[in-house]
């Protein structure tokens, strides 16, 4: 499990606005989001739920990438010292 999908948002109940602090893996693996005060509820559409699994998976690849990237341009950078 990467990094992204253990950060956790807040989303506002849809009855009585209190936030929900949900993280992204459960909001598409568990597929729903329940208010701890009014136990009302989001569920999440199985399409979007996989959509974001998805997405979540290509900015991780795409944040790997960078950083291999910047490790390239470093390593071939000309390096002058001055005194």
């Amino acid at each position: 499990m990467g990094d992204l999908e253990r950060e956790k948002t807040e989303i506002p109940c849809p009855k009585c606005g209190r936030d929900i602090e949900v993280s992204y893996r459960d909001m598409y693996s568990r597929k729903e989001a329940k208010c701890s005060r009014c136990k009302s509820m989001y569920k999440f559409n199985s399409s979007d739920a996989s959509n974001l699994n998805s997405c979540i998976k290509n900015f991780e690849r795409a944040q790997e990438k960078f950083g291999e990237a910047i490790q390239r341009i470093l390593k071939g950078a000309d390096i002058i010292l001055k005194n």
